[in-house]
């Protein structure tokens, strides 16, 4: 009953988002097992343009590489004085002086908790291209998430476009917070960098950073988060995805907000007998 009405409660804001000219889909999972790996989405769950959130299954590209022995965290990149690859938008590398030799361990930390689109260009060279990363996503049955340009450079929809939905990364989510797409250590080092996000304008804004570990991503006519909400033994999966057209982000914003406090608020409440352990198996299969 209570999954139920959280259901209701993301559907409500989907009506809400819909009235005010905005698009949105909320996809949710059960990681704790208190809901027995439930998952829901609300909204159509509709491809959106990805914006930063793509960021995501570049980096699950990357770790595959470092399990694989492939690649390693402490190898230096050299970024050229005038490479294409240094752009604008959000990040702080750029600021930086070229010639540059940086670590591939702190171009990620930019990629993910400042959202740096400069080091994201570079690490996209690192792992291969266009063609590598979508062959991951593809792989790994990730059929809606697509990279098809580096960030800020010109876009050519659809194929010259970045896309996610809010149901296959909540996937992408599950899968790294279950270990089932890379090491444990791979894993991990992902959700940690996710625990480290600096940018706060969506979920930050209302879970406690203690218990989130987070993605977000914009651009001018979409806003969206991805994450996990870490409240010990009442974990979820949670992205939110929104487009829209000619309305202040801050209004935007303020829907996704609201389904991550929705969601909080949700994995807050406590079960009839509710000691903080997992349902046993008969129960869920009940």
């Amino acid at each position: 009953r209570r999954w139920a009405q959280l259901q209701t409660e993301l559907n409500a804001v989907v009506d809400d988002a819909a009235d005010a000219g905005i698009t949105l889909s909320v996809a949710v999972t059960d990681l704790s097992g208190r809901y027995c790996r439930a998952s829901l989405e609300a909204g159509g769950d509709e491809r959106a343009k990805a914006a930063s959130v793509i960021k995501l299954g570049l980096l699950a590209t990357l770790m595959e590489k470092v399990d694989q022995g492939r690649l390693s965290l402490n190898t230096l990149v050299h970024i050229p004085a005038g490479s294409s690859n240094i752009v604008g938008g959000s990040g702080t590398l750029r600021d930086r002086d070229f010639p540059l030799d940086i670590s591939i361990d702190e171009l990620m930390r930019l990629m993910v908790q400042v959202s740096d689109n400069t080091a994201t260009n570079v690490l996209i060279d690192v792992a291969g291209g266009f063609d590598v990363v979508n062959a991951f996503m593809s792989e790994h049955g990730y059929e809606s998430l697509w990279l098809g340009r580096k960030m800020i450079h010109p876009a050519s929809p659809p194929l010259q476009e970045n896309y996610i939905t809010a149901s296959e990364v909540t996937e992408l989510i599950v899968d790294l917070w279950e270990g089932t797409l890379l090491s444990r250590t791979s894993s991990d080092y992902i959700l940690d960098l996710m625990r480290g996000q600096l940018v706060d304008t969506k979920y930050g804004a209302v879970v406690p950073r203690e218990h989130l570990a987070n993605k977000t991503g914009e651009l001018a006519d979409v806003s969206h988060d991805s994450g996990v909400i870490t409240l010990p033994g009442r974990e979820l999966a949670l992205t939110t995805t929104t487009s829209y057209t000619g309305l202040p982000q801050t209004q935007v914003n303020r829907y996704v907000q609201e389904t991550a406090r929705i969601t909080y608020r949700f994995s807050q409440q406590p079960l009839p007998g509710d000691q903080g352990k997992r349902p046993e198996i008969s129960h869920c299969q009940a």
